[in-house]
């Protein structure tokens, strides 16, 4: 009952940057999830999903590369969602096998340093800086998407503007929207 990436595909956005970390092996960058080839990485199980700051091709029209030699004028830093892919799960239990709910999808998230939190249809924002500031009440809320946006929040965005800290993710926010069940129609 261990996440596969081909589940965890659906709910990504179409719009975020991707760097997917075969776990012990290497990254694969891309620019949108359209851009992976149907079918790759499928079979493998979810370990964990974050954001990192990824130098991706200025040209968006490239194909994706496995080469990591851009040189700095054909490159740019920006912030993607890492997912971090293994051949092996985790043996992290689920509440339900057909749908993935946030509870479950929960342990797989990075520690911290920001997410948004929002249900659909209400699309009030609620903010946190770690993991564990979540609270437990959306545990039992389903998934309904994945991705990143600017965080308004941001309270290191005075260090940035002081010190030029060039790492995007520090001003984002990994965003998760929910669909309340009792909701669901």
């Amino acid at each position: 009952m261990a996440i596969k990436f081909k589940e965890l595909r659906k709910y990504i956005s179409r719009v975020a940057r991707l760097s997917i970390y075969l776990r012990g092996d290497h990254y694969e960058d891309y620019h949108l999830i359209s851009d992976i080839p149907e079918g790759k990485f499928d079979d493998l199980y979810l370990y964990g999903i974050g954001m990192v700051d990824v130098e991706f091709s200025k040209d968006v029209y490239a194909p994706p590369t496995e080469s990591y030699t851009f040189n700095c004028k054909e490159c740019f830093l920006g912030h993607a969602l890492e997912i971090v892919l293994d051949t092996e799960d985790r043996g992290i239990e689920r509440k339900n096998e057909n749908e993935l709910y946030f509870g479950d999808l929960r342990n797989y998230l990075q520690i911290g340093r920001y997410f948004t939190v929002m249900i659909k249809g209400e699309w009030k924002t609620d903010y946190y800086v770690m993991r564990q500031d979540i609270p437990d009440r959306y545990d039992d809320m389903l998934v309904y998407g994945i991705g990143i946006e600017d965080n308004p929040n941001a309270q290191d965005i005075e260090l940035i503007n002081k010190f030029g800290i060039m790492d995007t993710y520090w001003t984002k926010s990994m965003t998760l929207v929910l669909e309340d069940c009792a909701n669901k129609s």
